[in-house]
C-alpha cells in the first residue's frame, strides 16, 4: 500500500511504496474505500463534511479509475491524504479487473491489522454505490470484522442483466452491510430492516456535489447562451454493442441538424469511435463540438446549461433530474427512480422513444434556473456516523438497527 506522510511536503497526492508506520493518531475508527471517478464525484461531500466536523478518517484508494481521481479530489478540497493500494494502469478490461480485484483484496486482508485497528467490529468501513471497489471494500471489511456502511444502499432494477454487472454487486453488498444509507424511501423499501441498519438520507450525496459544483464560478467555455445539447455515452454494453452504436451515432446526426452537440470524448468512446472508423465524420461535422472528458465542477456546469442531455450515465441521470433538464437515457432499465416520467424518458433504444426526445427538443424557451431541493444527504450521514462512533455507542448501536 503507498501511504502518505506528512515530512514528504503538504500534497495528499504524495505516496510511497513499502510498510505503513501507524501512529495511534494515524488510527482513525472510519475508513473509506473509493477507486471509481463516480465514487470519488459522490462521497466527495460526504468526506469533505467528515473534515469540516474534525472526524478523522483514513482514505484508501484502490486505484480502479486513475485518470482525474485526484482533479476531482482537489476540486472538492479534500486535504486528507490519498493511501493507494494500486499504482498501475487503469482498469479496462474484465480479465484485467479481476487480477487487480484479487490483488487489491489480498493486499487490503494482510495489511488489515494496519488500518483497522482492534476491536475491529468498532472501525466502521464506508463502501459506496455498486462497482468492483464496492465489492472489494464491502466483503474484505466483513471478513475483517468491521462494520460495513453502504452508502447509496437500496438501488435497484430488479433485472440482473441491467445494468450488469451493478446489480449483483448491489445485492452481494446488501447481504455484508450491517449500515445502509438509502437515498430516499423507495431505497429503504428494497432492504431488510430486520438485518440492517437503514439510514433514509432523503438524497444521493450526489446532490451536495452538484450544489458544489454550481456555486463554484464558471468554467471557461460554460457561458455561451447559444442553445446546444451535450451527449455522453460511455458504457461498454453499448460501446461494444454495433446495433446500439449505429443507434447512437444516427441520433447524434439527426441532433446536430437541430442545434449545436457538445459530444463529451471519454478514452473509451474515442478508442471506439475511431476503431468504427467514425470519428472523422464527427469531427467533420461543423455543428458538433468534441470535447475531452471533463472534471466534475466544468461538467455540471455544461449540463446546467444545456436543451437536452444525452447520456448513458445512472448519475447524470439524479443530477438531471435535480436540474430540470430534459434527459434521454440510453439504457434498457435503471436502477433509479430520479426523473421517470419527468424530464427524463428511458430509451430502451426504442426508435419513437428517441425520436420523441430528439424533436421535441426546445430551443427558443428562455431557461429557468432550477431551484435543488433543500437536503443535505452527507450531513444526515455524518451525523449518523459520529453517534455510532462515539465513546458512548454501544456494540449494538454500531452494528445494529437503527
Amino acid at each position: 500500500m503507498v501511504r502518505y506522510r506528512p515530512e514528504q511536503g503538504p500534497s495528499p497526492r504524495a505516496g510511497v511504496q513499502g510498510s505503513m508506520p501507524v501512529h495511534p493518531t494515524e488510527k482513525p475508527r472510519l475508513i473509506a474505500i473509493l477507486g471509481t471517478r463516480a465514487q470519488v464525484i459522490k462521497m466527495a461531500p460526504l468526506l469533505a463534511e467528515l473534515e469540516r466536523r474534525h472526524l478523522p478518517y483514513r482514505l484508501l484508494m484502490t486505484g480502479q479509475h486513475q485518470a482525474t481521481v485526484d482533479d476531482l479530489l482537489d476540486e472538492f478540497g479534500i486535504s486528507t491524504p490519498r493511501e493507494r493500494l494500486y499504482e498501475g494502469p487503469e482498469i479496462k478490461g474484465m480479465a484485467q479487473a479481476g487480477l487487480w480485484m484479487l490483488r487489491t483484496a489480498w493486499r487490503l486482508w494482510r495489511r488489515r491489522a494496519n488500518w483497522a485497528p482492534k476491536p475491529r467490529r468498532h472501525t466502521i468501513v464506508l463502501a459506496h454505490g455498486d462497482t468492483f471497489t464496492t465489492l472489494l471494500a464491502a466483503f474484505v471489511g466483513r471478513l475483517s470484522g468491521t462494520t460495513v456502511a453502504h452508502v447509496e444502499a437500496g438501488l435497484r432494477s430488479f433485472d440482473w442483466r441491467h445494468p450488469f454487472p451493478e446489480e449483483i454487486t448491489r445485492i452481494l453488498v446488501s447481504r455484508v452491510a450491517r449500515i445502509a444509507y438509502c437515498p430516499g424511501s423507495w431505497a429503504c423499501g428494497n432492504l431488510d430492516k430486520r438485518r440492517t441498519a437503514i439510514v433514509d438520507t432523503r438524497a444521493n450525496t450526489i446532490l451536495d456535489a452538484l450544489r458544489t459544483a454550481l456555486e463554484k464560478p464558471a468554467a471557461p467555455g460554460n457561458n455561451n447562451d447559444t442553445p446546444y445539447a451535450v451527449i455522453s455515452v460511455h458504457r461498454f454494453e453499448n460501446l461494444y454493442s454495433r446495433e446500439r452504436m449505429g443507434v447512437i451515432l444516427d441520433t447524434i446526426r439527426r441532433l446536430a441538424e437541430r442545434l449545436r452537440v457538445i459530444l463529451v470524448l471519454h478514452p473509451t468512446t474515442e478508442k471506439r469511435l475511431t476503431e468504427l472508423g467514425r470519428l472523422e465524420e464527427l469531427q467533420q461535422n461543423r455543428n458538433i463540438e468534441l470535447r475531452p472528458r471533463m472534471t466534475y465542477v466544468p461538467f455540471m456546469q455544461l449540463i446546467a446549461r444545456s436543451r437536452l442531455v444525452i447520456s448513458d450515465g445512472g448519475s447524470n441521470q439524479e443530477e438531471l433530474s435535480y436540474l430540470g433538464i430534459p434527459t434521454l437515457l440510453l439504457r434498457m432499465a435503471t436502477e433509479r427512480q430520479e426523473g421517470l416520467d419527468d424530464n427524463v424518458i428511458l430509451s430502451r433504444f426504442d426508435p419513437e422513444r428517441i425520436t420523441r426526445a430528439v424533436e421535441g427538443v426546445d430551443t427558443t424557451t428562455p431557461r429557468q434556473t432550477a431551484t435543488l431541493p433543500p437536503h443535505h444527504p452527507a450531513s444526515i450521514i455524518v451525523d449518523d456516523l459520529m453517534k455510532r462512533l462515539s465513546p458512548a455507542a454501544t456494540d449494538e448501536t454500531a452494528g445494529g438497527r437503527r
